[in-house]
C-alpha cells in the first residue's frame, strides 16, 4: 500500500438521502473516480490526523454510489475516494495545495488541508479548501510538457457549457480556492474516532456481536444516519458488516455542506448537491462569499436538470454586483435560457468594465452573438 491511506467509496444502498424527488430526466452515468484528498492536518501531538478522521468520515457519509430507494432512471455518479497524506502541507496556498494533490499517485479533484489545535477540552480546526484544475476531460492521454496536468478522467460534470452554432463557451466552479468556518470538535469525539483502523464491525444493523476490527483498507457500502447510532456498513480485512458513526451523523455545519456539495456536483448528483447547497444558503452563519458560490451552484443545477435556473444566479449578482464570474454566470443563464440576443448584449454592454477587453471567455460570447 502506498504511503496514502485510500479509502474508496462504494455506496451500494444509501438511506442518507431516501426523500429525494428524482426530478432528473436524463440518466447520469459517471465513469470516473473523484477523489478528495486529506493532508495531515498540522498540530500538537495527534489531533491533527483525529481531525483529519473524523471530518473524512462525515463528508463520506454525503456521498453515494446512486439513489437508494428508488432509481428509476439508473443513475450511477461513479465511485468516491478519500486518500490521506502522512504529512501536513505548511504551506497552504492554491499553488502548493495544487501541487500536491497533482502528484501522480493522487491525482485528487479536490482538497482538504487544516491547522488543529486545543481550545480547552476542544480541538478547533481551520480548514483550507482547493479544487485543482486539470485538464479538460477526456484527459486520457498528456504529454509532459502539458500545460496542465491530467486526471485522466472522460468527464468533467463541474463545468457548465452552453453552445450556439457550433461555438460553445463555459464555466467551471465559482472558486477554486476558499475556506470554511471554523469547525470545534468535541474531545469526546476525538478521542472515539482517532483513526478508521480499529473501529469494531458488528455483524448486524444494530450492533449485535462483534466479528472485526477495520484496517487501512475500508470500502463504504451503506449509510443509516437517522437509524439510532447511526450504523454504517463497510467492508474491511475481509469482513462486512456495521460501524457505529453516531455524532458524525448528527452535526451538519458549513463545511459538510459546502465541501459535500462540490464533491457531488463532480459525481453528477444533482438531487444531493442541490440540498446540500440549500444547506449552505439557510445556514446563518454562512458567510456571503460562500452562499454567493452555492446560489451560482444552485443555478447550474437547475440548468443542468433542464430546467431554468436564472433565479438563483440572479440572487447571487445581487449579493456581488460586480464580480466577473458572477456576470460569467448570469450569461451564461441569459443564453441557456433563450434570451434574446439583444438582451445578453445589453448585459455585456452595461458591465464592460467587469472584464478585460482581449478575455477571450468575452470575445467568444460576442462571436456566438
Amino acid at each position: 500500500m502506498s504511503v496514502h491511506k485510500r479509502f474508496n467509496i462504494l455506496l451500494l444502498l444509501l438511506y442518507l438521502f431516501p426523500s429525494f424527488a428524482m426530478c432528473n430526466t436524463t440518466r447520469v452515468l459517471n465513469p470516473d473516480e473523484i477523489s478528495i484528498y486529506f493532508p495531515l492536518f498540522s498540530g500538537p501531538e495527534e489531533i491533527g490526523l483525529k481531525a483529519s478522521t473524523v471530518l473524512s468520515l462525515r463528508l463520506a457519509q454525503t456521498s453515494r454510489k446512486y439513489p437508494w430507494p428508488n432509481n428509476p432512471l439508473k443513475h450511477d455518479f461513479g465511485d468516491g475516494m478519500l486518500i490521506w497524506g502522512v504529512e501536513p502541507l505548511y504551506e497552504q496556498s492554491y499553488k502548493a495545495l495544487s501541487q500536491a494533490s497533482q502528484l501522480p499517485n493522487v491525482l485528487a479533484q479536490i482538497v482538504v488541508s487544516g491547522q488543529t489545535k486545543y481550545y480547552g477540552s476542544d480541538v478547533i480546526v481551520e480548514t483550507v479548501i482547493a479544487l485543482p484544475e486539470y485538464k479538460e476531460a477526456p484527459s486520457l492521454s498528456c504529454e509532459k510538457n502539458s500545460e496542465k496536468v491530467c486526471d485522466f478522467r472522460t468527464r468533467n460534470f463541474e463545468v457548465w457549457q452552453v453552445a450556439k452554432d457550433g461555438v460553445s463557451i463555459s464555466v467551471g466552479p465559482p472558486r477554486r480556492y476558499f475556506n470554511v468556518s471554523t469547525i470545534v470538535l468535541s474531545d469526546e469525539i476525538i478521542k472515539q474516532f482517532s483513526s478508521t483502523k480499529g473501529l469494531a464491525i458488528y455483524d448486524h444493523i444494530d450492533t449485535g456481536k462483534e466479528i472485526g476490527r477495520t484496517n487501512e483498507d475500508i470500502r463504504f457500502l451503506e449509510f443509516n444516519s437517522r437509524l439510532p447510532n447511526a450504523p454504517t456498513k463497510v467492508r474491511s480485512n475481509n469482513i462486512e458488516g456495521y460501524i457505529s458513526l453516531p455524532e458524525l451523523s448528527i452535526k451538519k455545519g458549513e463545511f459538510i455542506a459546502m465541501v459535500g456539495g462540490i464533491w457531488q456536483i463532480y459525481r453528477g448528483d444533482w438531487d444531493a448537491a442541490f440540498q446540500s447547497f440549500t444547506q449552505v444558503i439557510d445556514n446563518l452563519q454562512t458567510r456571503i462569499p460562500l452562499k454567493i458560490d452555492a446560489l451560482l451552484y444552485l443555478g447550474m443545477i437547475k440548468f443542468k436538470q433542464g430546467e431554468n435556473g436564472s433565479e438563483y444566479i440572479e440572487r447571487a449578482a445581487e449579493l456581488a454586483p460586480y464580480d466577473e464570474t458572477v456576470l460569467k454566470y448570469r450569461i451564461m443563464a441569459a443564453m441557456a435560457s433563450g434570451q434574446s440576443n439583444k438582451n445578453i448584449k445589453n448585459l455585456i454592454d452595461g458591465n464592460t468594465l467587469l472584464f478585460e477587453k482581449e478575455s477571450l471567455w468575452f470575445n467568444t460570447v460576442h462571436k456566438m452573438l
